[in-house]
């Protein structure tokens, strides 16, 4: 439920700034936001940007990979200073699932380039994170990683994105009627869907 208002709240204050020209920096605040709540999946908030302003597809794609990137390093650090004992006691779900297994069986075994390859994929990020925390990864080559995976996932995401509508539909969307649609959908009281961007995004 808090999600979905939280999710809905973002997707408002976006389409408020979709003409201003800071309209990428305040969606990559957004994807910084979104990463530090662990549970907004960022992707959906991404593709609403781009049809509000699908000219601006690249621009949106890159200041989205620099706020997720940011949003994840403060999570690194969060999880970091943690420690091991109070991550286990506070997210004890998400030490005995199978992505806190894949992450650390990938870690173990490729190190900072499995945060690249799970930040350009729509595997889970935090279990990664936080195991990456806990072994003290170097946080300059964590942030790198998730900057260089994301700007790859949300440059695909925004480019198909951009293009999708009018070649669908044969016209441009308004973005005033795309984010109209999404509300209308009831965005702030449908059950949230499942995304591989919690936490990460």
């Amino acid at each position: 439920m808090l999600r979905g208002v939280v999710e809905s709240s973002l997707l408002r204050s976006l389409l408020r700034r979709a003409d201003s020209r800071a309209f990428p920096i305040v969606v990559a605040g957004t994807a910084t936001v979104s990463t530090l709540s662990m549970s907004v999946p960022f992707a959906s908030l991404l593709i609403a940007a781009v049809l509000m302003a699908p000219k601006r597809w690249r621009a949106i794609a890159i200041s989205s990979s620099v706020g997720a990137a940011l949003g994840g390093g403060l999570l690194y650090l969060a999880f970091h200073h943690l420690g091991w004992e109070l991550l286990f006691t506070r997210y004890p779900d998400v030490l005995r699932s199978v992505a806190w297994s894949d992450a650390t069986r990938w870690l173990g075994a490729y190190g900072v380039l499995a945060l690249f390859v799970i930040g350009a994929t729509p595997l889970p990020l935090t279990p990664a994170l936080m195991l990456a925390g806990i072994t003290r990864l170097p946080v300059v080559e964590v942030m790198l990683a998730l900057w260089l995976g994301k700007l790859v996932k949300y440059l695909a995401y925004a480019w198909l994105a951009s293009r999708f509508p009018a070649r669908a539909m044969r016209t441009e969307w308004p973005h005033l009627e795309t984010l109209h649609a999404l509300l209308v959908r009831g965005v702030g009281s449908r059950p949230a869907m499942p995304s591989s961007d919690d936490g990460a995004h």
